[in-house]
């Protein structure tokens, strides 16, 4: 089994355990493959979480500059131990604007003999987090004129531009603007417009099929795919989405079932864990979607051969038997 994206408490502020115990997990649960992906310290004050500040933005900037050095050298020792469950490094890169685009390539230059891999994540649209709490998700619909189709239009504008400059290996959480998609939110099934639960056409945003009524999202979602794919990218099945109370892991099954039919397409399986409880988390969930409802043939994963990544793949047949799955009741 693997997962090729994932974090600890000791190197990012959201995090729940340490790195040891959460690599100490994977290996407990006979993982093949555990990729050690900390995020890319941010550049900009403003893009710091509430959870990273005090009373100097420098020194807190600092600090996650500080605790990044560390995790490739922390990580770096833990590949070296050739533990049964084989440890790549990489990092989740930060699609927050157009400079942290550019450091982000510069901090892969730079660190070429560690990071291996870079998972590509958009975790803001126009500089406000939309994965934090439901606020900061309000907030940002409000910045896109509290329409949903608009912000989902400034979503996949925004995470083109990481995927073209950057060439993600790994695109993550495809669809993450969802989170915050509440049953409790309207709006129009035509326009995108917010509106009252009674209003005409009103949707509720956990319901929105974002392909099928919006064609221009579903031709933006489609271009970022298969940019990706045209580059050899890998697609995440990301199962966080579940452990966070959504129907589906990221991408959802529209988003999903878009990408599988888009040639090129490749998937592969993270748990995106901060913690020890989060490694394989919902990976039963996981392969029942890809295999009744996505209907998947295959599922890839990165090979380290040497020092060089390379892209396998194992048939979902062979999959369903391995002995991994006898650890969920």
């Amino acid at each position: 089994m693997y997962s090729h994206h994932s974090h600890s408490l000791d190197y990012v502020a959201h995090g729940v355990d340490c790195l040891e115990d959460v690599v100490a997990r994977a290996n407990e649960m006979k993982m093949e493959l555990f990729c050690l992906t900390e995020h890319m310290p941010r550049i900009d004050a403003k893009y710091l979480y509430p959870e990273e500040t005090s009373d100097s933005a420098e020194d807190d900037l600092k600090t996650l500059q500080g605790k990044f050095d560390k995790f490739l050298e922390h990580a770096s020792e833990v590949k070296a131990r050739n533990l049964p469950t084989k440890i790549i490094i990489g990092v989740e890169v930060e699609g927050c604007d157009t400079n942290h685009i550019a450091y982000a390539k510069g901090l892969m230059e730079k660190n070429a003999n560690v990071l291996q891999f870079c998972v590509g994540s958009q975790h803001h649209i126009n500089g406000i987090p939309i994965d934090f709490d439901q606020g900061e998700w309000n907030r940002a619909l409000a910045y896109s004129h509290n329409n949903l189709r608009l912000l989902a239009r400034d979503y996949f504008e925004q995470q083109y531009k990481l995927i073209c400059e950057l060439k993600p290996l790994v695109l993550g959480h495809f669809d993450l603007f969802r989170l915050f998609c509440s049953k409790d939110i309207f709006f129009d099934s035509e326009n995108g417009q917010l509106v009252s639960k009674s209003a005409p056409n009103a949707v509720s945003a956990a319901s929105v099929s974002f392909t099928k009524k919006w064609d221009d999202i579903r031709l933006l979602a489609e271009r970022n795919i298969r940019t990706v794919a045209s580059y050899g990218g890998l697609m995440e099945i990301n199962t966080s989405g579940l452990r966070k109370k959504l129907e589906d892991p990221y991408p959802g099954r529209e988003f999903a079932l878009l990408a599988k039919n888009i040639p090129g397409t490749r998937f592969v399986l993270s748990d995106d864990a901060h913690g020890v409880s989060h490694v394989g988390v919902c990976y039963d969930q996981a392969l029942k979607y890809m295999d009744e409802i996505l209907q998947l043939d295959e599922l890839h994963f990165l090979v380290d051969n040497a020092g060089t990544l390379e892209v396998d793949s194992i048939k979902l047949a062979d999959l369903k038997s391995s002995p991994f799955w006898q650890q969920y009741g």
